[in-house]
């Protein structure tokens, strides 16, 4: 193996394994495109533009990451002295993951402005946040494209704080929209019981969500501390904007879940109504003076479709 780097597997093997996980989430991804634009024909052409943006967003993210991989591992299979350096695949999908990041931020940013009726001291800082780690992203991915020394050496030496640093702004950024996001939606937990039921699922999701990314990003943060020596740390940071772009979808997607959850509820009623027979002489038209009366069920079924869409009335 290249002196510097460890075994195939911590390096070669890593990007791989980090590549094919990220194609998997990324097929969730064009799933969840493909259902929304089902369910929700009749969504406001912001929320289509936004859900469009997003596959277009992860389809760059793809391709970048399975180039890079192309580089490594196909073109430059009898060079391994070429995984010391880094490929100009990487600054692109550093970018692209930065923007998918910015979608998520910005996108429950601005749910939880209207959900806390425009609180400024809550939205403010996390527009900040947000900015600051776009920033550092782009930052960081423009000087790789622009240095003439691209190595992994040369990252962890000039570009550790800047990386590391947007990193830990990101982590933030989901706690904080994570609890703020569960402190709101509790206020939907009263009245009708199945609607509970949703805003739990609701609630559910949002807690994990946040902890799935954040978690994600403090093991990327302590592999790329404790392991510059393999590309753990890379494989790590492939799943990040597929995570991303996969919430904002679910989210969207979450509304007509409990809609399609259960059938619609069948309320049967049911009255007899007497039909009156006459009987008719063979020599003249008479009514007879026994009447033959039946009871004959009529039924009546009555089905209500119960529609229920998270973050209703005030919340939207």
């Amino acid at each position: 193996m290249v002196e510097g780097l460890d075994s195939l597997p911590l390096t070669v093997g890593a990007l791989v394994g980090g590549c094919m996980t990220a194609v998997g989430l990324s097929a969730i991804v064009g799933f969840q495109v493909f259902l929304y634009f089902q369910l929700f024909t009749q969504d406001t052409l912001l929320y289509k533009c936004l859900v469009a943006w997003i596959w277009i967003i992860d389809t760059g993210h793809t391709f970048a990451i399975c180039t890079m991989i192309w580089q490594y591992a196909v073109v430059n299979y009898n060079n391994p002295a070429k995984l010391l350096e880094i490929v100009s695949a990487y600054p692109v999908h550093i970018i692209m993951t930065v923007i998918a990041t910015l979608n998520a931020n910005a996108f429950y940013t601005w749910r939880l402005h209207k959900m806390s009726k425009s609180n400024w001291w809550l939205t403010g800082p996390l527009c900040l946040l947000c900015l600051a780690r776009t920033i550092l992203g782009l930052f960081v991915a423009t000087e790789m494209l622009r240095s003439n020394t691209r190595t992994w050496e040369h990252i962890h030496a000039h570009f550790e704080i800047g990386e590391v640093t947007s990193w830990t702004i990101s982590a933030t950024t989901d706690i904080v929209i994570s609890l703020a996001r569960y402190y709101y939606l509790r206020d939907l937990k009263q009245g009708y019981m199945p609607t509970q039921e949703m805003v739990d699922a609701v609630v559910i999701f949002t807690v994990n969500d946040g902890l799935l990314t954040c978690a994600i990003v403090i093991t990327l943060v302590t592999c790329f501390f404790s392991m510059k020596k393999n590309f753990v740390w890379i494989a790590l940071f492939m799943t990040l904007a597929k995570l991303f772009s996969n919430s904002i979808l679910t989210t969207l997607n979450l509304r007509n879940w409990y809609r399609h959850r259960h059938r619609p509820m069948g309320i049967l009623l049911t009255r007899h109504i007497a039909t009156r027979d006459t009987v008719h002489s063979h020599k003249s038209t008479q009514f007879s003076t026994h009447d033959d009366i039946r009871h004959i069920p009529a039924t009546v079924e009555v089905f209500v479709d119960k529609e229920v869409e998270y973050a209703v009335g005030r919340y939207n």
